[in-house]
């Protein structure tokens, strides 16, 4: 399906060329649509400068470009001016519209309306409820040993893939995995309260960052489109502590709620696929195929229960301060949650006043501060630098100049070349043998003593000392930067990283020196990516 139709005489988009119903021809109106519900209506109303109640009793749905869709008509939504308008003249008016409007009288009209709008895409309904069936059993087939989960955000999204899920393997019992990133809307927190209320036998697990994400963003600086450490912080290495805890062996299916239709990035991924960033778990996605007007549809067909923030006008509802949300989303969330949105505007703020913009309020509000890069005015820019220098005439040895002084778990960061023997060196000079773990032949020997800030790495023995040494400056940069953020354990193939004790550890006797957890992240670790300020070998 590439256009979206409407059907003159129901009044209603159709998603075939004919209605179903009159078999009237349709008019072609757009690619993809998603329905505008009562609450928005009423904010339209408001910025639009449109009487009370004037959009109460009409078709009206929102499609891509700016448009709105009135009975069938396209009319443009000038964003970029509507978000000019002043936001607390919009709560006030708001709030005395909520007052005096009568909703359940307008949700009599939308829900006849929504009721002919199944009418006349039955088919729709079947092919695409057809398709991700087939999705579902063509992974239920791959391995029996899998633990099948449903990645459950709160979103329309996951919200299908759950009853789909559940509906497929004629279970109620699937567990679901919850990643709460500490940014999510009230109502997201709300409506997971209600869904875990409203099916009891589902077993459902939650995953929360240790980190306050505020204090991260004071060292690291906020996240940008370019640079989303906050995914992996807060969402990805807190989800993949929590799978070990399902399963420590068995190999996990999680179903996603992942769209091509959403993304360039997205619109390449593969039905059923290894994850990138969990090692232990394959992702299927049954509706990868879909539009947002199908996810409606299966949602309305069904009569599931959904988030309230789509009633609201929101069309995503994951963490409300993400770079890689439109500036119209965070519009909403101004208006409809201040006690959220105004602190977090004053702190970007106060962020382009410290890395020196000349305008910090125009590069907040333009949204420029998204496109941020590096770690340029940061106070703890540096630890995203190594300084080093040869050894004299030795060429496989240098000498790195801390930012950190020594401790004993800097050599957690070597365990991946090799067994850490501090018995062979000699202790008097601070000296740690890097062993191979076959043959116990030293690999490297690491020189340094405890509390200062001086490591010498001399390598022993190495089919290609160039590349060895850029693997130790990866670690070395990880030994300055690290905060614990959990990217490292998600990678590991063995479980041997762990984090949860407030310490970087690596259990020698799961680690199959991969170095997974060096080669994932440029610069080896992803808060040195963040901090980076230049490219290239450091000093």
């Amino acid at each position: 399906m590439k256009n979206i139709f409407w059907c003159k005489k129901c009044n209603t988009p159709i998603l075939a060329p004919k209605c179903e119903i009159c078999n009237t021809k349709g008019l072609r109106v757009a690619t993809d649509i998603r329905p505008v519900f009562p609450e928005e209506k009423m904010l339209l109303e408001i910025l639009l400068q449109y009487p009370q109640g004037y959009l109460s009793k009409k078709s009206v749905w929102y499609t891509s470009g700016n448009l709105l869709l009135i009975d069938g008509k396209t009319q443009p939504l000038k964003k970029e001016e509507l978000e000019k308008l002043d936001i607390l003249k919009i709560r006030e008016e708001l709030s005395r519209r909520k007052s005096n409007i009568d909703l359940d009288n307008q949700y009599s009209f939308f829900n006849n309306h929504i009721q002919t709008f199944l009418s006349c895409n039955r088919e729709r309904i079947s092919n695409i409820e057809f398709e991700a069936f087939e999705i579902v059993e063509k992974a239920k087939k791959l391995d029996k040993d899998f633990v099948p989960i449903v990645s459950f955000s709160g979103g329309k999204d996951s919200t299908v893939v759950s009853n789909i899920v559940r509906r497929a393997y004629a279970n109620p019992s699937i567990i679901h995995a919850f990643g709460n990133t500490t940014l999510e809307l009230p109502e997201t927190l709300e409506y997971i309260s209600r869904f875990k209320e409203n099916n009891s036998k589902i077993p459902f697990i939650e995953s929360k960052s240790k980190h306050d994400f505020i204090n991260v963003c004071k060292k690291i600086g906020p996240p940008s489109r370019i640079m989303r450490w906050c995914c992996t912080v807060f969402k990805t290495g807190p989800i993949s502590q929590t799978f070990s805890g399902i399963s420590a062996t068995q190999p996990i299916l999680t179903y996603y709620g992942i769209r091509r239709s959403e993304s360039s990035r997205r619109s390449k991924y593969n039905v059923i696929e290894k994850s990138p960033k969990i090692s232990q778990q394959t992702v299927v996605s049954p509706i990868i195929n879909w539009k947002d007007v199908d996810i409606w549809l299966y949602i309305f067909e069904r009569n599931l229960d959904f988030n309230y923030s789509y009633r609201l006008g929101f069309s995503r509802v994951g963490c409300w301060a993400c770079p890689s949300n439109s500036s119209w989303s965070f519009f909403l969330t101004r208006i409809y949650h201040p006690e959220l949105s105004e602190p977090w505007r004053e702190f970007l703020i106060s962020v382009a006043k410290e890395i020196g913009k000349p305008d910090p309020i125009e590069y907040v509000d333009s949204g420029n501060w998204k496109a941020r890069q590096g770690g340029i005015g940061l106070e703890n820019s540096y630890k995203g630098i190594i300084t080093s220098r040869p050894c004299g005439d030795d060429p496989f040895a240098r000498t790195y100049q801390l930012t950190k002084p020594i401790e004993s778990g800097l050599y957690e960061y070597f365990k991946p070349f090799g067994n850490i023997s501090f018995t062979q060196g000699r202790s008097i000079l601070g000296e740690v043998f890097v062993l191979d773990k076959k043959t116990e032949e030293p690999i490297m020997i690491l020189q340094g003593l405890p509390g200062t800030s001086e490591l010498r790495v001399k390598i022993v023995n190495s089919n290609n000392h160039t590349l060895l040494m850029q693997r130790v400056n990866c670690q070395m940069r990880k030994y300055q930067s690290c905060i614990l953020c959990g990217g490292c354990p998600s990678i590991c193939p063995t479980k041997a990283i762990s984090v949860t004790t407030g310490e970087y550890r690596i259990d020698e006797n799961k680690c199959i020196r991969c170095l997974k957890c060096i080669a994932n992240f440029d610069t080896g670790c992803l808060v040195s990516k963040v901090l980076q300020t230049k490219r290239g070998e450091d000093k």
